[in-house]
């Protein structure tokens, strides 16, 4: 089978027109394993990367032509079968003739408003002669992008791979293909649900509940990017060398804690790990176990009990009883470490995105995030299930609070009983975050400055931050650091509900532009990036174990 495949490959590469034909009518079916097919066959010198790039741009411009085709005829229908009325029309008409070269880019690089954006403007009745130009440009410029960054990337990969090339590309494009189905019906559901609950206000910015895969689809390419400028897949790694992985993955959030001197300790909340022995071990002796560990800590109930390996605020819980404790040890994964934290009772966090670059004095903190902590309010006759459906923000992640609270769903909240649904200062626990820039003050980065510089080979992190007065707090004062994360962490004030999109991604590249920029520093000063081989298997090793965590509550 691969010999045929190998053979048929060579014979349309001593054909280069019948090739960019081939991959031009080929995009009207299938665009991204298109891209990804020819892509791969440059890399392996199968076939020219010009008749890749004209071939891939003219299918998909034209592919984008036909869509905008569609939506003009069906254009003045769409007044007559009262869809939308002519005012409304006109409105469209005049929005897409100044915003036409924004919207047709926008819509090349993100992924699901090809169809919707191109069918508009159709209707909308867009000039076509500024329509067709327009749309060749943003398919060229996204096919050059897309087309040099894969196959950069496949000539570094497919050496590798060896005679397993072509099982692995055509698994790959079978689950691209897979995703995209995937993620079409959760966006029409979606889609359904907003349309039923439209009477109700969205408190959230258009893009934040997108499908991780839809949403960083720019951020890999331009990862992709910088891998290839700086030649290595893993150059983040090197960023914090006294962090295992540089805290992309498996670091330890006790170790990072641990690292913070005596010096600088009365800002950091008491904590202590607890490995959970592998095999069966009865609960109380894991119980006694804990308590051991804690008490030789000098902490006491209540505690926040969480992953020492986490992410995204999985398996974090406040522990208030012995009894909790048991339950969470009993749940948790054996041979897994726990980081037992002393709770923190101040009111407000925030996130402090911090770098330094290595040949530098000075760090600079370059995202503040402040956490809303969603809460829903009885009134005496609705239950909580039902607080939860009418409230703007909390109906749209009902699935993790209805999952989260399911034994009191059905009660009814007494009229003024506040009820807290989110614990974890996590956006994927339900968490609000806001941009809280407007909060930072020269003596907060110094003194968060002066802590991170106190941490051994410490360049790129985020603090998370919770305190109970801000007049304090902006003194750097009266602050509590609950958690210090490495080069995995993210400036998630871009997870603002009234955030932009374009703000969001310029945030993103602007990160990981500098990361790679310490981890270069680094490389230069002697200290090696994780491999590629042990980065991937450390993410299917968490992902393997991070399944088998407690509930988040």
């Amino acid at each position: 089978m691969q010999a045929w495949i190998e053979e048929s490959i060579r014979e349309l590469g001593e054909n280069p027109v019948l090739q960019g034909c081939l991959a031009a009518l080929s995009t009207f079916v299938l665009e991204d394993p298109t891209l990804l097919m020819c892509a791969i066959l440059v890399a392996d010198q199968q076939m020219l990367y010009m008749t890749a790039l004209i071939g891939l741009s003219l299918g998909i411009g034209f592919g984008d032509w036909g869509l905008y085709a569609i939506g003009r005829v069906l254009g003045p229908k769409t007044v007559a079968w009262g869809w939308v009325s002519q005012r409304r029309l006109d409105k469209a008409g005049s929005w897409f003739e100044r915003n036409l070269v924004v919207a047709l880019f926008v819509s090349r690089f993100i992924p699901g408003l090809r169809l919707p954006t191109n069918i508009a403007a159709g209707i909308a009745q867009a000039s076509p002669i500024r329509y067709l130009p327009i749309a060749l440009s943003a398919s060229l410029i996204w096919v050059f992008i897309a087309l040099t960054t894969i196959s950069s990337l496949g000539e570094m990969v497919l050496p590798v791979l060896g005679g397993l090339k072509w099982p692995v590309v055509f698994g790959l494009i079978v689950w691209i293909v897979w995703m995209q189905r995937r993620t079409v019906r959760q966006l029409n559901d979606e889609d359904e649900m907003l349309i039923e609950e439209s009477a109700v206000p969205v408190a959230s910015s258009y893009y934040e509940f997108w499908h991780p895969v839809i949403f960083y689809v720019p951020v890999a390419l331009y990862y992709g990017w910088l891998a290839i400028r700086y030649r290595s897949l893993t150059l983040p790694t090197a960023v914090n060398p006294s962090i295992y992985s540089g805290g992309m993955i498996r670091e330890s959030k006790c170790d990072i804690l641990d690292m913070v001197p005596d010096g600088a300790k009365q800002w950091v909340a008491p904590h202590v790990g607890f490995d959970v022995p592998k095999g069966v071990v009865d609960t109380g002796t894991l119980l006694e176990g804990a308590k051991a560990v804690l008490v030789e800590a000098g902490i006491s109930l209540p505690i926040v009990a969480k992953p020492d390996e986490g992410q995204r605020g999985v398996g974090v819980r406040p522990i208030y009883t012995w009894a909790e404790l048991t339950a969470y040890l009993d749940a948790y994964p054996k041979g897994s470490r726990i980081c037992l934290q002393e709770l923190c009772l101040y009111s407000e966090e925030v996130g402090l995105l911090y770098y330094r670059m290595p040949s530098e004095e000075k760090g600079r903190i370059t995202s503040v995030t402040s956490k809303e902590f969603l809460a829903v309010t009885g009134d005496g006759e609705s239950t909580l299930r039902g607080l939860i459906e009418a409230h703007a923000r909390a109906r749209l992640m009902t699935d993790v609070f209805f999952a989260r609270h399911a034994g009191e769903l059905d009660r009814v909240l007494e009229a003024g009983e506040r009820f807290q649904l989110v614990f974890a200062g996590n956006h994927k626990q339900g968490c609000v975050f806001r941009d809280g820039g407007d909060m930072l003050t020269e003596a907060i980065s110094e003194q968060i400055d002066s802590i991170a510089k106190s941490i051994p080979d410490f360049y790129f992190g985020r603090f998370d931050v919770r305190f109970e007065d801000l007049e304090s707090f902006q003194r750097g004062e009266s602050f509590t650091i609950i958690e210090i994360n490495g080069a995995g962490a993210e400036a998630t004030h871009i997870w603002d509900p009234e955030g932009t999109l374009s703000d969001a991604y310029g945030t993103l590249f602007e990160q990981f532009r500098v990361l790679f920029e310490i981890g270069a520093e680094n490389r230069k000063a002697g200290h090696r990036p994780l491999g590629a081989i042990p980065f991937l298997n450390d993410v299917l090793q968490y992902h393997r174990v991070a399944r088998h965590y407690p509930s988040a509550q």
